[in-house]
């Protein structure tokens, strides 16, 4: 009798108990209910009928924080009595007393979030707080705390890093050694406009030598030539023929030419100091394959005025060079307007031009001149200008074996004429 009575208590305590697990499910049921709604007065609902869920109560901070700061503080404190690890709770309570004035509680509550989380937020937050607050050695020190958390987009940081001080340095004062990371770097520095401030950034991609980073050292190289920056951009792209990551070519000054690709054994690139091949209408290029060169055609049909053809080159100022080529025509007449043109790049001006390109036959020319004061860089063009009273030129150009060396001699003569080699 003792032992079916012990059943029939026992039988009795779980149904009470099932029945009161079956009222908590449904009142946590109804609670949710109202949460998902993510409103107030849906979120305040939810905590009468639950109470002791620390959600809720961050959701309802969140929502009252604008409009009720009081209120969204009480709301804070609660979740946080209830989940004292709770990182975004304490983010948002110490952002509350830096709003407040209550400094000394705002940072205690900011470094508590980072403590709770190795998260990338609690970080970020607490650099922008020291960012406020103009605390340079607190912000270094979180910045690069927060370096080896992210996730997604870098650029927030770089940019906020900058605001506190600009000069390219990031990568060493950051630790920052993720390879993308560090190639965005570089892409931030150039979106901003700041070519000056590469040179430690390219330095560390041309260390690791990915070939990923090639256009982007490529866009570097581009941008440090605009700025005139002619030794920078130089290095680089001298590190990516040596490291493979440009075609097979030698670095200008190789073999004694400053010009890449003169003999046009590689298809031209357009980037850095290679060969520049802007779409013109009416004009096409192509390579010839033996011997190697490169024809330019004419249809009849291009502008008045057009340079088919450029590259830059690195030079010294008042220097004496000589530009030497090999070349041949068809069908274009004699004084047509097709020339070669030599320009101070450093300073947009003139230096030489060539005569008038016109030879059935296969000739060799040079143009000697000397580079003005403070000259770093030259731009080898080849122009053409329709001459008055005569129609546009409809034939082809043959190129091989364009040349730029010193010149052991200064130029005896008109340094806008150009001289038969003998």
């Amino acid at each position: 009798m003792r032992v079916r009575a012990l059943r029939w208590v026992l039988l009795a305590v779980a149904v009470v108990g099932l029945g009161t697990a079956a009222a908590w499910s449904a009142r946590l049921a109804v609670a949710d209910a109202w949460f998902q709604k993510e409103t107030v007065e849906a979120t305040e609902k939810a905590l009468a009928w639950s109470p002791d869920q620390a959600a809720y109560s961050l959701r309802l901070a969140l929502m009252l924080s604008d409009s009720d700061p009081a209120k969204a503080s009480a709301a804070l404190h609660r979740a946080l009595a209830l989940n004292p690890h709770d990182a975004q709770a304490w983010i948002e309570l110490g952002l509350h007393y830096e709003a407040d004035g209550d400094l000394p509680q705002a940072e205690l509550s900011l470094r508590r979030a980072a403590e709770e989380s190795h998260l990338y937020l609690p970080r970020w937050t607490l650099m922008n707080y020291y960012f406020r607050r103009n605390d340079a050695a607190s912000f270094w020190y979180w910045a690069k705390a927060a370096v080896p958390m992210i996730w997604g987009d870098p650029l927030p940081l770089f940019r906020l890093c900058g605001r506190m001080e600009e000069d390219g340095e990031l990568i060493d004062r950051l630790d920052i050694r993720k390879p993308e990371l560090q190639a965005k770097y570089l892409f931030y520095l150039l979106d901003a406009g700041r070519p000056d401030l590469v040179g430690p950034s390219t330095r560390h991609l041309l260390e690791d030598n990915e070939e990923a980073d090639a256009p982007l050292l490529l866009d570097a190289c581009d941008r440090l030539l605009d700025a005139k920056r002619t030794g920078d951009a130089q290095r680089i792209w001298n590190k990516l023929i040596v490291g493979h990551r440009l075609p097979e070519g030698r670095p200008p000054g190789a073999c004694g030419t400053l010009l890449y690709n003169g003999d046009f054994t590689l298809p031209p690139t357009g980037r850095g100091f290679d060969w520049r091949l802007p779409p013109l209408e009416g004009i096409s290029a192509a390579r010839e394959e033996s011997p190697v060169g490169l024809r330019l055609t004419f249809s009849g049909a291009e502008p008045e005025e057009a340079e088919p053809l450029a590259q830059l080159a690195p030079v010294e100022e008042k220097t004496a060079y000589e530009l030497t080529f090999r070349y041949r025509t068809s069908a274009i007449e004699a004084g047509a307007g097709l020339s070669w043109r030599i320009g101070d790049a450093t300073h947009g001006s003139r230096i030489a031009a060539g005569e008038s390109l016109a030879s059935e036959e296969e000739v060799e020319r040079r143009i000697p001149f000397v580079t003005p004061p403070g000259c770093r860089l030259v731009r080898i063009a080849l122009g053409y200008q329709r001459r008055a009273g005569v129609t546009r030129i409809s034939g082809f150009l043959v190129l091989r074996n364009v040349e730029l060396r010193p010149s052991a001699q200064p130029p005896s003569e008109d340094p806008l004429r150009s001289r038969v080699m003998k």
